[in-house]
């Protein structure tokens, strides 16, 4: 359990940053001492204890790639996504939140402080390893598949990398619609896991060829898919996808610049996968539908899902895996941490403990 003392805060702590952009996040990581932000009036300081790993936006990050473009002509920029930890100060006008109160927050996670809107703030029992994946990965599966993808009971629908940080999170979401749900994995203790969690097939990529399989579990082809790893899984998944199937894109993990092994996608697109992901484009080919990210482009509709998310979690009809293979302490563990999160031997969310 975390130690929720609520301690002075100090005037300088210290911090992940980027001295600038450069080909990896190992090649420009670095920690430094900055100073302790004075809070806008609708802001929270946070203490963090626990912060999650994102192997492709902490890529881009550093690189200053796609959305990230910004980053090209700033310095000492900071690092991190989500994490969770203790409220320690608010601005003037914030009534959400209090010192003492544990939360999930989004930004600057590779700290020690970090600060936030407050009216962003998700408010949780304890700010333990487990309610980081669901800040941002449980949610994006949620958003994906329940409001863009609009599944339905009975859908044949495909997780590709279905034991991953998101891709955990989507089965259950799929299981909970009454879908009958496919997974994707690359080894047999991810497939024990995804068995465990309610995957009606599981397939390992490494040991079956995944378009057979796929076309014997659906000779019809798949309603719905949830792809997050791009090149040939892909291609893959285009074929497959009934007429009036829907694709949602989460990423393309296998073509991020993180190796020199990184695959290219072959598919009938008429546009690289990197650009459908980047500007969130959405492509009808026939009665089907390609959705690039496919975070709902009404943002209004991700509201709902954080209340249904904390309270199946509550309900523990939600499971939050954390990975146990490897341990991830201080903020010079996160360029490993980062590293270990995109060789794709992970099971669940990566987290970095922040001491």
């Amino acid at each position: 359990m975390a130690d929720r003392t609520i301690k002075e805060v100090p005037k300088m702590f210290r911090a992940l940053v980027a001295e600038s952009v450069g080909n990896s996040f190992s090649d420009v990581a670095k920690v430094i001492e900055i100073e302790t932000p004075e809070l806008e009036k609708d802001e929270a300081l946070i203490r963090v204890e626990y912060a999650g790993v994102n192997g492709g936006c902490e890529t881009f990050r550093a690189r200053g790639e796609h959305s990230f473009e910004g980053n090209k002509d700033a310095k000492n920029f900071r690092l991190g996504a989500e994490g969770v930890g203790h409220v320690v100060a608010v601005g003037t006008e914030v009534t959400n939140v209090a010192v003492g109160d544990s939360v999930c927050f989004v930004g600057s996670a590779f700290s020690e402080y970090t600060s936030s809107k407050a009216s962003m703030l998700w408010v949780i029992p304890e700010a333990t390893p487990e309610y980081v994946g669901l800040r941002i990965s449980a949610l994006t599966a949620c958003a994906m598949l329940e409001q863009t993808g609009q599944i339905r009971r009975g859908e044949k629908v495909l997780i590709t990398a279905a034991a991953g940080g998101a891709g955990h999170f989507a089965v259950q979401f799929a299981k909970l619609a009454g879908c009958e749900v496919i997974g994707t994995c690359g080894s047999d203790e991810k497939a024990q896991v995804l068995n465990r969690l309610g995957c009606d097939h599981v397939i390992n990529y490494k040991s079956q060829n995944v378009k057979v399989e796929l076309n014997r579990i659906a000779p019809d082809g798949l309603d719905v898919v949830l792809e997050g790893v791009g090149g040939n899984m892909m291609k893959v998944a285009l074929e497959c996808l009934c007429p009036e199937g829907r694709l949602l894109q989460i990423g393309y993990i296998s073509e991020y610049p993180h190796s020199g092994d990184t695959e290219s996608s072959n598919t009938d697109l008429e546009l690289p996968i990197a650009e459908l992901f980047w500007k969130s484009r959405t492509i009808n080919r026939g009665k089907q539908i390609i959705y690039g990210n496919a975070w709902p482009r009404d943002f209004s509709l991700v509201a709902g899902c954080q209340n249904r998310i904390l309270d199946l979690f509550a309900e523990k009809k939600l499971e939050s895996i954390v990975d146990k293979s490897s341990e991830f302490i201080g903020l010079e563990s996160v360029s490993d941490a980062i590293s270990y999160m995109l060789s794709g031997k992970t099971i669940g969310k990566v987290v970095v403990k922040i001491p």
